[in-house]
């Protein structure tokens, strides 16, 4: 598995409002509207100060990592990760959308997708959880990260977020969800791991934030492209998520 590195390209269209967001400040920085400072200003424009607030539906994005030019991992000869990633990704929309859960792709096609503009599109739909899909041939089973942000975060200013360090006023509940995805899962039996790591662009996103990667449980990476593995790995991850959203519905998390 590669993790990219900071780079500036283009953004896609449907993250063109988000970055729009971005302020230089100084000759290295960006940093970006804090959602509540962008919420009291969308309430403002549209409605007034007293009007009942519209509730968000249970949103759940999904992120098939790399695609287009970025390879990721060179699983065998024949395999890359992008295309385990994709496939994996919408199985996984298929069982949530079985579930009654929306939960649309930030990369539905071989693309090409920075971090920048797959954390913009994210943070412009505001969803109830972000999972980015990662495949790898090390290890066994399943690994979820939540992000592993700077001990000194000094680049929050009032209602501005250090685009480097956005994810930090949700990483307690990212937290708290991957420890319930990882309980139900582990119970199971299915081999699941929990770790935090410095990830883009989960450190870039201003709501709940996980990667997860995945393994072959036999030692043969041959076992990623199968549709039967592919299959457990999204019907366990939705199981996981259906419960996590009862909880929250019953007994809200941090």
């Amino acid at each position: 598995m590669r993790w990219n590195r900071f780079k500036f390209r283009t953004s896609l269209v449907s993250a063109a409002a988000l970055f729009s967001l971005l302020v230089p400040l100084g000759s290295s920085k960006h940093f970006l509207l804090s959602q509540d400072a962008t919420q009291s200003a969308g309430q403002s424009a549209a409605q007034p100060a007293d009007a009942p607030a519209t509730q968000r539906p249970f949103l759940i994005m999904i992120d098939a990592a790399h695609g287009g030019s970025e390879s990721g991992a060179v699983l065998n000869t024949t395999l890359a990760e992008k295309d385990v990633t994709l496939s994996v990704a919408r199985r996984l929309r298929q069982e949530l959308a079985s579930r009654g859960l929306l939960s649309p792709l930030v990369r539905d096609a071989d693309a090409t997708v920075t971090t920048d503009q797959r954390a913009a599109a994210v943070n412009s739909a505001h969803p109830a959880l972000y999972i980015s899909i990662h495949a790898t041939s090390q290890g066994k089973g399943m690994r979820i990260y939540s992000a592993l942000l700077p001990a000194e975060n000094d680049g929050n200013h009032g209602p501005f977020l250090d685009w480097k360090t956005a994810q930090s006023a949700a990483l307690t509940r990212s937290r708290w969800m991957q420890s319930q995805i990882f309980a139900a899962i582990q119970k199971t039996g299915f081999p699941i791991r929990t770790l935090t790591a410095p990830l883009r662009p989960l450190t870039n996103i201003t709501v709940p934030a996980l990667a997860v990667e995945i393994a072959p449980t036999t030692g043969d990476v041959a076992q990623l492209a199968t549709a039967d593995y592919q299959q457990m790995v999204s019907a366990a991850l939705s199981n996981s998520i259906a419960l996590l959203r009862y909880k929250l519905e019953t007994e809200p998390g941090p």
